[in-house]
């Protein structure tokens, strides 16, 4: 009995892990893997089930009691078309340099504001941001020369530019903002 609880918990918390990283697909990694371990599909199912009722509970009390980035959004009079998040994190950056914050501070304040996993890639008329969330589990890789600021998921995105082999190229660091002006 034990043994179950700490194999369908290792299996959620690694789930959970797939699904913040990318934003989905808890429900799917997390049956995939029990039906694999041979896991009677109905117990799968309940199991998923259960863990998305407490985890969604978890999330709304989390919102409710942490404050609700949409909502003061909408409470400043920003409307929104999608429930995607990107959407959101647009208009809080959107709303911080409207109040006054160049791109910089703006990134640099979602870092106390916003939580969750994360990668801004933002630019402005005069300048270029990059943002990861503390825990940078979204990759994020930079290249800079005299000529250019480039940005890729991985190396292999930014293989083939003109001059790569004498950019300066790294993984960006987590709630560190990096930031160019032209």
């Amino acid at each position: 009995m034990v043994e179950d609880v700490i194999l369908f918990a290792a299996v959620g918390f690694a789930a959970q892990m797939i699904d913040g990283a990318i934003g989905m697909a808890y429900g799917l990694s997390a049956t995939s893997v029990l039906l694999s371990l041979g896991v009677a599909p109905a117990t799968a199912s309940a199991s998923v089930h259960a863990a998305e009722v407490v985890t969604t509970g978890a999330s709304a009390l989390a919102h409710w009691r942490l404050g609700n980035v949409r909502r003061e959004l909408v409470r400043q009079g920003l409307m929104f078309e999608t429930e995607n998040d990107t959407e959101v994190a647009a208009a809080y950056l959107s709303s911080k340099m409207a109040a006054g914050m160049d791109l910089r501070q703006a990134l640099q304040s979602s870092l106390k504001d916003l939580d969750g996993f994360f990668t801004f890639v933002v630019g402005t008329k005069s300048g270029f941001g990059v943002l990861r969330d503390p825990i940078a589990c979204k990759p994020a890789v930079l290249a800079e020369t005299d000529q250019f600021v480039a940005f890729g998921s991985e190396y292999r995105a930014l293989a083939d530019l003109p001059g790569i082999e004498a950019a300066r190229v790294w993984e960006a660091e987590p709630s560190t903002v990096y930031f160019w002006e032209h």
